[in-house]
């Protein structure tokens, strides 16, 4: 019942999982004897054969796999990493017995694919959020791929894939440490031009052989976030062909000249001034600024003896009684700034036109006025301002105020 051969006691052997049912485990334990015929010298027969997945030959001391109706699987949920069972001979003749373990390594093969944890992923990302910056780590821990696989076959990597259907969303992000798979920005976002961006995430594992390996995908949702990266804009804004800048705006206001300002106030601009932050968009609302009114520039240069602009509500006052023969009409700059300190103001124009009251009389430009006609003229005739009747008389009367 000793063995016919050198080494460990032990006969170790490998196998794959998943490997079919009958496959030879040992072609010969070499244990010494003859366990068949008329005359046999030993006995064999198998101990400690768990759930049975040994079958002992012992006429020819091969050991099979014995798979029926199940699948020898080193996976989750079975995870049945090795067999070990004892192969017992009995000396017929003395009646001694030897107990000869045999251990079965089950190798793992890469028979499963990645599994993301989640079906989709989700992160928010503020514009202005400095390139190289970390983004996203959902998938650290367990709450990315996992792999039931042991080994290499079970270890996962992340890759960004091309989305045919979001160009740039490989290029505006990467990962560059594939084993954690941490997504870095790799280009600057802006809000105005895209706001969500769907990034196509690959997991694999390692297998040794690369045509071996396995994959699996999932999408990751970055929204990106309105940033206080735009200054105000005047209302109504018409854009300019192909930019986002407005074109020049000019508001219009008109006044009585002399007119108490109890009577005017407030002036009526048309269109009303009226700016906003083109971050419309910035969250929480509890964060976004707000707008200040000022008059910049304007002419003529005492503008700021008549006119009083409201810092919150650009509502425009009028000071004192305007003197049309001095101001005849205002042009002034109006600035909207964030009452953050942003660096970028809008401007527009304000034209204030001094309406004229009828406060002239009219007058002649002659004290006397002298004409000439033919005593035999008839009814109609135009008389003439010399005696050669070549010119008719003009009598002009002016007057000092504009309207009619």
């Amino acid at each position: 019942c000793k063995l016919a051969r050198t080494g460990p006691p032990a006969t170790i052997v490998p196998i794959d999982e998943e490997s079919r049912n009958g496959t030879i485990l040992v072609d010969n334990m070499l244990i010494k004897g003859t366990a068949g015929g008329p005359d046999p010298t030993i006995e064999l027969s198998l101990k400690d054969n768990v759930d049975y997945w040994v079958i002992l030959d012992p006429i020819s001391q091969m050991l099979y796999l014995n798979s029926t109706g199940r699948i020898l699987d080193r996976d989750p949920p079975m995870s049945i990493q090795s067999i070990v069972v004892q192969v017992q001979c009995v000396n017929k003749k003395v009646g001694t017995v030897i107990n000869h373990e045999v251990r079965i390594v089950v190798r793992d093969r890469n028979d499963n694919s990645p599994r993301f944890q989640q079906q989709r992923y989700y992160v928010a990302v503020n514009e202005l959020t400095p390139v190289g910056t970390t983004i996203f780590t959902g998938f650290s821990g367990n709450n990315g791929a996992t792999d039931i696989d042991d080994g290499p076959n079970g270890q996962i990597e992340y890759v960004i894939q091309y989305n045919p259907n979001d160009k740039t969303s490989n290029r505006t992000f990467d990962i560059p440490l594939t084993l954690s798979g941490a997504v870095v920005l790799r280009e600057r976002l802006n809000y105005e031009e895209k706001t969500r961006y769907f990034v196509i995430i690959q997991a694999n594992d390692r297998a040794q052989n690369l045509n071996e390996r396995r994959t699996s995908t999932t999408t990751l949702t970055v929204d990106v976030l309105d940033g206080d990266d735009l200054g105000p804009m005047f209302l109504p804004c018409v854009l300019v062909n192909n930019t986002r800048d407005c074109r020049p705006l000019t508001y219009q206001a008109s006044l009585p000249e002399l007119t108490d300002p109890a009577r005017v106030n407030p002036i009526s601009v048309t269109p009303p001034i009226q700016a906003i932050d083109q971050d419309r968009n910035i969250q929480p609302p509890s964060d976004r600024p707000g707008i200040l009114y000022s008059i910049l520039v304007g002419t003529p240069e005492d503008y700021p003896h008549y006119f009083h602009m409201n810092l919150t509500t650009a509502v425009l006052t009028l000071l004192k009684p305007i003197n049309r023969d001095l101001h005849q009409k205002f042009d002034l700059v109006i600035k909207a700034e964030q009452d953050n300190g942003h660096p970028l103001p809008a401007f527009a124009n304000l034209h204030i036109e001094v309406l004229d009251e009828n406060n002239q009389k009219p007058y002649f430009t002659r004290s006397t006025y002298e004409g000439f006609i033919l005593e035999s003229s008839p009814v109609g005739t135009t008389v003439s301002d010399n005696h050669n009747l070549t010119s008719p008389l003009q009598i002009v009367v002016l007057d000092n105020d504009v309207e009619e």
